[in-house]
């Protein structure tokens, strides 16, 4: 009779539980990914016409900090850019001045010919990547830590979390399954 009773209150629990979530939740990297591109995107757009305004040579390599303060004016660039992650800095990387793009140290750049997917924390990532630039050692080197990322591994708790972002229905169901099992368990002994 107990065994009925813990029963019944864990599916009600559960059913409670996923009546709160949705069945499918945002995908947070992707959200992540598509806000750091728009931020790639409007610091490109800036940079195009500021050079067709000016005529100066752009830096082979600069931190977006350097670019602003010599380069960019307000009227350019009204407000800096919302980096969705702390490990989103932006980096100028240019051949000349017709072949520049800007750079994420996370997701690389817009114009790539290569797509990296790796584990950040808890939320799966893109990455494009150019050998357009390979010949700048500071794009070189920030080319090594981005594939760097491949090689992450998440902790349990960030499984965890990047499990329920994708799906908390069947996270939630699971977790309950096992909370079920442990507690029958725990009851025969």
């Amino acid at each position: 009779m107990k065994k009925h009773l813990i029963l019944t209150i864990l599916t009600t629990l559960m059913l409670f539980a996923t009546g709160a979530s949705s069945v499918m939740a945002a995908d947070t990297g992707k959200l992540i990914t598509n806000q750091c591109r728009q931020n790639l995107k409007m610091l490109n757009e800036v940079m195009k016409k500021h050079v067709e305004k000016n005529n100066e040579l752009l830096p082979p390599w600069a931190n977006y900090a350097t670019v602003k303060g010599s380069m960019l004016s307000f009227d350019d660039l009204p407000q800096d850019p919302v980096a969705p992650t702390p490990d989103c800095k932006y980096n100028l990387i240019s051949n000349s001045r017709d072949d520049f793009q800007w750079y994420c140290t996370l997701h690389g750049v817009l114009e790539g010919e290569k797509t990296i997917t790796f584990q950040y924390h808890e939320h799966r990532i893109m990455a494009k990547t150019t050998n357009r630039y390979m010949s700048n050692q500071r794009y070189k080197d920030h080319n090594s830590d981005l594939l760097r990322w491949t090689e992450y591994a998440p902790t349990p708790v960030e499984r965890f979390k990047y499990h329920y972002n994708m799906n908390p229905l069947s996270t939630i169901l699971l977790l309950s399954g096992a909370l079920v099992v442990l507690v029958i368990v725990y009851r025969s002994l």
